[in-house]
């Protein structure tokens, strides 16, 4: 059956359905994957390569196609846009797919779409590229080398200088780490680091987070005997500082204020999560605190609440529970409750761009206030929950400063709580995720 599918073809339906707004690139890849499982691995990697290479890479597409074009890629068929688009990737970066095979793959496609009279137009681009190649290295425009919004380049460079803001834009394009996190509810770092390794998994032991890993030559994580026992979860290394200052635990922390842990909280701990889908850092929170506290993990919906439910269940978690409930609306009955308040709220996401490949063509500039303004509304409607003498950390996936060390100020000076500890990931290559977080006490 394989032989009978056309790869290129795949990736050609993929690419112009993502191009509408609506579509979640990431998402829609991964159900036509699903839906062509019975294909082997080989090929299955292909075609996420493919698109998602294309994907991530449009800018710098774009740029060399436009410079052999006289009809820009803007004014194209998106049908042609896409092949282009298509062929100019595995020309660039797909080095050992041969050329002709991409020029003669190319025309097959448009003429399959009944195109015949721009197959030459397709054709004629494609070698004349191949004639005159483009070494992106000589290009100083950050936006085109790195396929970066013109707009995001800008604001990192301003926020971060160029060297900072380069290395995260070169971040997003190479393969992200897959770290996990024991769970040491049930199980003992070295006890899953040793399963791992007899079942031929490469681990790699991460020091500054106590029972994290990074893995390697694995086919797929979920389907792993130790991820269906619950041993483990997957989370970015950046994305665990919140379990750790939630406990105490500030040893990761870039600026510390106090150093007090979870013992000097009651007895029993109340753990409150408002944005908590899909749930890791919850779980991670009911893993440390195990018999000496709970955790209410809320959010928006059901099919939210769900993957949360989902996730406690595989890591038997006893002492989470997950309730649907609007972070925005003030819920009285929660005044004065919590022991930990657990706020990572919704951001732009422009910490884990090499993990959402279209998320940057997503994201406007506006939104980013838009985004900060709704976290402090539930910033507001939530602080109440916290007793006196509690914990509040706030987080984000993302590292823009109206999104992280601006809130920080904001929560001290409006809201009235003293900071412990803060930690701000940058992405660079072969790390972890960009990501804010930040400890607070109420006094």
């Amino acid at each position: 059956m394989t032989e009978n599918i056309n790869l290129r073809a795949v990736a050609l339906d993929i690419l112009i359905e993502t191009e509408k707004d609506e579509v979640k690139a990431g998402e829609y890849i991964r159900s036509v994957l699903d839906r062509y499982g019975y294909l082997d691995t080989r090929d299955r990697a292909f075609i996420k390569k493919l698109t998602e290479g294309t994907l991530e890479r449009r800018i710098t597409l774009d740029y060399v196609i436009d410079r052999f074009s006289r009809v820009k890629t803007a004014k194209m068929k998106p049908v042609i846009r896409e092949v282009l688009r298509m062929g100019v990737f595995q020309l660039m970066f797909m080095t050992h797919v041969p050329h002709s095979a991409v020029c003669n793959e190319a025309v097959k496609l448009v003429r399959k779409r009944h195109m015949n009279g721009l197959s030459g137009f397709v054709n004629g681009i494609l070698r004349n590229i191949i004639r005159n190649p483009i070494d992106l290295e000589s290009i100083s425009d950050l936006s085109v080398k790195y396929s970066m919004p013109k707009w995001i380049t800008e604001r990192f460079i301003q926020e971060f200088g160029s060297e900072k803001a380069e290395d995260i834009f070169r971040a997003s394009l190479e393969s992200r780490p897959v770290y996990i996190r024991t769970n040491t509810a049930v199980i003992e770092p070295e006890e899953l680091e040793k399963r791992l390794i007899s079942s031929g998994i490469s681990v790699k032991k991460i020091p500054e987070h106590r029972g994290a890993f990074e893995v390697s030559d694995f086919e797929a994580i979920d389907r792993m005997p130790e991820f269906s026992e619950g041993l483990f979860s997957v989370q970015d290394l950046s994305s665990m500082t919140v379990g750790e200052f939630a406990s105490g635990d500030f040893s990761n922390a870039q600026e510390i204020n106090a150093t007090a842990d979870v013992s000097d909280l009651p007895r029993t701990i109340h753990v409150i999560d408002v944005c908590a889908a899909p749930g890791g850092k919850s779980c991670h929170v009911a893993e440390l605190l195990k018999t000496r506290g709970t955790v209410e993990a809320r959010d928006i919906s059901d099919r939210k609440i769900d993957r949360i439910l989902e996730n406690r269940d595989r890591l038997g978690l006893e002492n989470l529970d997950a309730v649907v409930m609007d972070a925005c609306v003030h819920d009285e009955e929660s005044d004065n409750t919590a022991d930990i308040l657990i706020c990572d709220l919704p951001c732009s996401g422009l910490g884990v761009m090499g993990r959402k490949n279209e998320l940057k063509y997503r994201v406007k500039p506006e939104d980013i206030s838009a985004l900060a303004e709704l976290q402090r509304s539930i910033l507001k409607n939530s602080v109440s929950y916290l007793k006196k003498g509690g914990r509040l950390v706030f987080s984000t996936c993302t590292v823009t400063h109206e999104e992280s060390t601006d809130q920080k100020r904001w929560i001290e000076n409006e809201l009235g709580l003293i900071p412990e500890a803060e930690r701000m990931y940058l992405p660079s290559p072969g790390g972890p995720d960009g990501f804010y977080a930040a400890s607070f006490r109420k006094i």
